[in-house]
């Protein structure tokens, strides 16, 4: 059996001088607001370069960082006026990531044979960062011809015995 492809990262590189977006992010909320968006980054590049937000994800966050709904929600909301997150994604598919987020996502991940992606959240061209895209989706395809295959030989095996 073949190893899980791994989506996720085991760090994420955050500048020493952080745009304007985080300053406002902080002036505002203060370390709270720094503290929430690093802890949010972490949920977001534990999983890949995007994180599902609906309804029950503030519910969930709260178990974690010890804030409530409300102002998770708050902070995730100002977040999205002030364009750290895509807010069209948002709307469109409820899901939490940025530009700045998918660089530095395919940057790290140019090193891997395979990097699964949604064409759909797409922000940036994954293949600017030496990722070939068209390539994973080729590779997906013959594993599951291939897992196929492998299931009818066995089941062919197991007729003639």
């Amino acid at each position: 059996m073949a190893r899980p492809k791994k989506q996720g990262l085991d760090y994420f590189p955050l500048d020493v001088n952080v745009d304007n977006k985080l300053e406002i992010l902080e002036s505002e909320y203060g370390i709270l607001g720094f503290g929430f968006i690093i802890r949010l980054f972490q949920k977001i590049y534990a999983n890949g370069y995007y994180l599902e937000w609906n309804q029950y994800s503030a519910p969930l966050f709260k178990k974690e960082v010890g804030i409530e709904k409300e102002k998770i929600n708050e902070i995730v909301d100002f977040c999205l006026d002030i364009n750290i997150f895509d807010k069209r994604l948002y709307q469109q598919c409820q899901i939490l990531t940025s530009r700045g987020i998918q660089k530095r996502y395919f940057t790290v991940c140019k090193r891997r044979k395979e990097v699964e992606v949604i064409k759909e959240y797409l922000l940036v061209k994954p293949q600017d960062y030496g990722i070939n895209v068209d390539n994973n989706s080729n590779n997906d395809n013959k594993n599951e011809n291939t897992e196929n295959e492998n299931n009818l030989n066995t089941e062919t095996q197991h007729k003639r015995s």
